[in-house]
């Protein structure tokens, strides 16, 4: 969002204070000048009912903003027709998609429910269980695991350039897993872990249904925003392990087919080529207000894939900008307790 614009919404939440405040100083020039001094005490009761108006509207206008959701019947028409922009894309493609607010929780998308392969999606969930457990002084970020002959696999990552027996840092391990969506490293931290249905009961604890087909399992877009929620609630709490993540996420591959002007945007990319063309992706997009957006697509890495990502998210931030600004105008009418 601009520079402008922020400031335009500042002077909207300043007016009702600053019209007040005038008033505030003509009463007491008034009762200085012309006043026969009984004025005195209707100038301190107007001054007292002010305050607390301004304080009574700044109270509602932040619990606006922060709990309530706007809903759909009060959108403008334009911003209904670039929620219908968005959807559109998936007409008759081979793809699902789920936007989500982070901040307020509001959702829309097209076959959100839909499960498909989540190849290399499912290494998040697992990075993000093992930062937490190495947070709870449960893992050792120090020690060394050694690469062995077990987890020898090709596609995606680079151990598989280094030879069997090279000892790396469980940290290491976990910024490859992520950053470079290492096969091997992930099968190293999983046998660290103690296995997929560790990391699989962990986040059913936090309530979330997964389903696992082999060590890599299913993903829905709703799912995919789930991780992203997950990642960051951790992000808010400011541990190191949980901007390390982050830094990760942002610094992954393929973030080109994601990325959409001069928004970070931290993700974790899933491809499967042998199974049918997977390519899946969900994102944390940090604009002003943060946003959650998971895609999920059978299209492969394909130039149609590519632009129906890179469409998704730029009109997934437009989508977000103006939804705040009509969020905003909401709160401020809803505030208006003068």
């Amino acid at each position: 969002m601009s520079k402008g614009k922020k400031k335009r919404k500042l002077k909207k939440l300043r007016l009702l204070f600053l019209v007040t405040l005038i008033l505030v100083i003509t009463f007491v020039i008034y009762d200085f000048f012309f006043s026969d001094g009984n004025f005195s005490n209707e100038v301190g009761k107007t001054f007292d009912t002010a305050i607390e108006n301004i304080t009574k509207s700044t109270e509602v206008y932040k619990k606006c903003m922060s709990d309530e959701i706007l809903k759909e019947e009060d959108f403008s028409d334009d911003l209904k027709a670039k929620e219908n922009e968005i959807i559109n894309l998936y007409d008759g493609v081979s793809a699902n998609f789920m936007y989500t607010d982070l901040e307020n929780n509001y959702s829309f998308g097209e076959g959100e429910s839909q499960e498909n392969y989540a190849a290399s999606v499912t290494k998040l969930p697992a990075v993000l269980y093992a930062y937490r457990q190495a947070d709870e002084g449960k893992l050792d970020l120090n020690k060394e695991l050694t690469y062995l002959a077990k987890y020898k696999a090709g596609g995606s990552g680079v151990i598989q350039n280094d030879s069997i027996g090279t000892k790396y840092k469980l940290s290491t391990v976990l910024e490859y897993t992520i950053r470079y969506s290492d096969n091997i490293g992930y099968a190293m931290l999983l046998d660290e872990l103690g296995g997929r249905n560790v990391v699989k009961e962990y986040w059913e604890g936090l309530g979330y249904e997964i389903h696992y087909s082999d060590n890599f399992g299913n993903l829905s877009p709703e799912l995919g925003n789930g991780y992203i929620k997950e990642v960051y609630k951790y992000y808010l709490t400011g541990k190191e392990n949980a901007k390390k993540l982050v830094q990760d996420m942002k610094n992954s591959n393929n973030s080109e087919y994601v990325k959409s002007g001069d928004i970070e945007v931290a993700h974790k990319y899933g491809e499967y080529v042998e199974g049918g063309g997977y390519y899946n992706d969900v994102s944390l997009n940090f604009t002003e207000h943060p946003f959650a957006l998971s895609i999920t697509s059978t299209l492969g890495l394909t130039d149609k894939m590519k632009n129906l990502f890179l469409e998704t998210h730029r009109l997934s931030i437009q989508f977000n900008s103006m939804y705040y600004e009509e969020k905003e105008e909401y709160c401020i009418e809803k505030s208006r307790v003068i």
